[in-house]
Parts: C-alpha cells; structure tokens; sequence
C-alpha cells in the first residue's frame, strides 16, 4: 500500500502508465513469445526439437533467475531493476530476427535466445508484483485489476491476430532450392519479432515514468534452502508450491506439444492455429470476472479445485475432436478452466505466502517448477521420437498428462491457508505459452498479476 504522502494525482498517473505499459508487455507476448515453437519449426528443429523450446529455455532461465533477489538488492530500487530486465528482455529478439532475415538460425542460439528471454522474464516477476502494490491504492485494487486484466488480455489477442494475418499469408511462400524457409515466411517472423522488440522498448520507456513510493520493502529477505526444506512437511507455503510443481510437470508432458500436433500432424494453417490459441485467451477474458467474483465468495481453493479437475480431460479431447470446429470448442472451454485454476493458486499463494519473503520464495520455486516442466517434456518427447505411429504418441503423449494431473490431484487436499486474504489481490492473470494461450504455471510469472 503506498504511503499517505503519496499524491492522488500520482496514483491515477502511475494507474494509466501501469495499463499501458502492461498492454505493451502482452502485445509483446502475442506477437513474438507466442510464436517461438512455430518459428523453430520454420528452422528445421523438428516436432521434438520444437516442443522442447516450450520448456528447456525455461528451464534454464528459470535456473538464472534464483539471482533476482540478490539483483534486486544490488540495483537497490525496484523500478530500476524492472528497467534494466525490460531493456534485457528486448534485446533478447535481436538474434531471432537476425536468423529469420538470414533465413537460417543454429538450434543452439535459438535455445540460448529464448532462454536469456525466459530468464528475464521470470525474474522480473517477484519485483513487479511487489513494486505494484506500492502503486496502486488498496481500496481500488480489486475494481482497478479487474479492469486491466481485460484491456491486456485483448493485447495478447492482438498481438495473436497480427501475427496469425502476417504468417498465413506467408504460407504459400515456396521453400528456397537449399531447404531454408521461404521468404516470406522469413520475413513474416522477422516483423513480429521486430515489433515485440519494439514493445517492449516502449515498456521500458513507460516503466522509468512511473513514480517509486518504497524503493524496497521492509523486511526484504531471502529463505534459503535449508529453511525451506525445513517447512517441506508442515509448511503451507511449500505444500501448495510442491501441488503446483506436479501439477506443472504432468501438464508439460502434453502442452509443448500442441503447436506440433496442429501445425504437423493435422496441418492446420498459422491463422487457424491462432485462432485456436485466441479462443482459450477469449474463454478467458470472459470468465475472469465471474471467477473473481467466486473467488471472492468461496474462497480461492474452492476455485482452484474446479481448474485443477477440469482441465484433467482436455489434452485427450484436442486428439478425439474430429474437426476443426469440434477443436476450436474444445480450447474455448478450456479458457474459462484455465481462469479457476489461475486465479485460484495465484489467490491461494497469497494466503500461504509472507510478503517479505515472497521475491526469494517463488524465485526459487519458479526454478524448481521449470525443472519439472523440463522433465515432463522430455517424457513427452520421447514418447513422439520412439512410438512410430504419430496418431498413437500424440494419444499416449495426451493421455499421460492427464493422468499426471489426476495423481497429483491428492496433494491440494494437504493445501490449508495460513491466514485469511487481507486485501484484494489482482486476478487478472496473462500467461502465455505457444499454442494453448497459457505459459507453465511458475508461481509469479513477469506478468502474472497484470
């Protein structure tokens, strides 16, 4: 909560910067993450090589980022550090635009680009979701978030449709004599990640405008390890973090692999693809709301508990929907899904998680949590490489991860909240990952409570 000093005109400044800024990030998201399995498609890695860009660049990202509280500390300012992570994080598409020019990018600086990227990513996380409580008025919160949420989900979409529009129409392009991409093609990737460059350029500038009531929070502290596996038994905090990470694990055996399995295996368009991909972000930005509002009413486990469970059958039913239709009905309904189960365990760490400690806490889960994603979509991969009949890996690799789920199901019976929600908390979560609008849950993601 921002001091009393804090001017109102200030606030309402910080509020309108904070919304666009907020929407730069996601037309960023939809215009160029969204689009990194696709991309490594188009540079000859493959289904496997592919899928994996959805979760081996987390991981190692997610493993550079357990530096962001000690960085925090250095730069000593919350809006500085998100700054310099920002300017980072643009500067991270440069190499992939070089590559779609040149029409030929090394698999190992594509990982090494989305990897520096997710790093980046990831870390800023734990310092935006404590700067913007500073921000913005607690008595506005609830209305404010739920506002925002809205006006940044239609930025994911945008950047979606943009993309989508310049891919297909690059489709027919023919392949050059040496096998590169056609281009087109080449020059279609090499304007969207031209333009989420741009954006996040544009994020930078509109963060070093906002003003900085608290440079860091009181109390301000790291948990290290030896304390945290103290709590592993008992601990609230660590036994909803430990459901998360099976949860998140299970899920990447089948969800990396989505952009393969329509683009490959049922050669769907790239504006069919983003059509699919924007009816999940439509399910939910329409569902957001209500989920909120039953949140609110319910509490947060309850809700959680209807994502956790309904989203256990969705992967099989991408491979039993006979149509395009029948697919485009699917993804929709796994929107609102998605909305409980996010808002749930985002509303659910705030009950189990101290503030001061919470930039350390789910830095180091964040890296824990992509190792298990990792892990998951190595399953998954081996399962595509070794089983020949693609129809049947995609059936195995779907089914796994659903009932991956299912077992991890008995581990939210142990959730108890350590103390009730003191305030409203923003529900209007954005995540992305290719192909199913929604990236590996990993506890604060960089704009997880935007």
């Amino acid at each position: 909560m921002p001091p009393s000093g804090v001017r109102p005109r200030s606030s309402r400044r910080d509020l309108r910067l904070s919304a666009i800024e907020g929407t730069s990030y996601c037309v960023m998201a939809g215009v160029g993450q969204e689009y990194f399995v696709a991309f490594a498609l188009v540079m000859g890695l493959g289904e496997v090589g592919a899928g994996l860009v959805a979760t081996l660049p987390v991981f190692i990202g997610a493993t550079a980022q357990l530096a962001a509280p000690w960085a925090i500390r250095r730069v000593g300012s919350l809006r500085r550090y998100m700054i310099l992570a920002s300017a980072l994080q643009a500067a991270c598409f440069a190499p992939l635009i070089a590559g779609a020019i040149l029409g030929t990018l090394p698999a190992a600086a594509l990982y090494l680009s989305v990897a520096a990227y997710s790093a980046i990513n990831l870390a800023q996380g734990p310092a935006w979701s404590t700067w913007i409580t500073t921000l913005v008025p607690r008595r506005i919160r609830s209305r404010y978030f739920a506002q925002r949420s809205r006006v940044l989900q239609g930025g994911v979409l945008a950047g979606l449709l943009i993309g989508g529009l310049l891919l297909d129409k690059s489709q027919g392009a023919n392949p050059s004599e040496d096998g590169a991409p056609g281009a087109q093609t080449a020059s279609a990737f090499a304007m969207l990640f031209g333009v989420a460059l741009l954006a996040r350029c544009l994020g930078c500038f509109l963060i070093s405008r906002h003003s900085e009531p608290v440079a860091l929070p009181a109390r301000f502290r790291n948990v290290g390890v030896r304390e945290l596996l103290g709590r592993a038994r008992h601990g609230a905090d660590v036994t909803l973090l430990t459901f998360l990470l099976f949860t998140n694990l299970a899920a990447q055996i089948a969800m990396p692999f989505f952009t393969p399995f329509v683009l490959e295996h049922r050669g769907l368009t790239y504006l069919e693809f983003t059509t699919l991909t924007g009816a999940v972000i439509v399910g939910k930005m329409l569902a957001a709301p209500t989920v909120g509002r039953l949140a609110h009413k319910h509490g947060p486990r309850r809700i959680l508990w209807i994502g956790a469970i309904g989203v256990i059958p969705m992967a099989p039913l991408w491979l039993m929907a006979d149509s395009y239709a029948a697919l485009l009905v699917v993804q929709f309904c796994l929107g609102p899904l998605l909305s409980c189960f996010d808002i749930g365990a985002m509303l659910t760490q705030y009950e189990s998680i101290e503030e001061h400690e919470r930039a350390s806490l789910l830095a180091t889960f964040t890296a824990v949590n992509a190792a298990g994603g990792f892990l998951g979509s190595l399953v998954g991969g081996a399962l595509l490489h070794w089983v020949t009949d693609p129809g049947g890996a995609y059936l195995a690799v779907f089914l796994l991860g659903s009932g991956g789920r299912l077992l991890a199901l008995p581990l939210l019976l142990r959730v108890k909240p350590v103390h009730a929600l003191a305030e409203p908390i923003p529900t209007g979560m954005v995540r992305v990952e290719p192909g199913t609008g929604t990236t590996p849950l990993a506890a604060v993601d960089p704009d997880a409570a935007r």
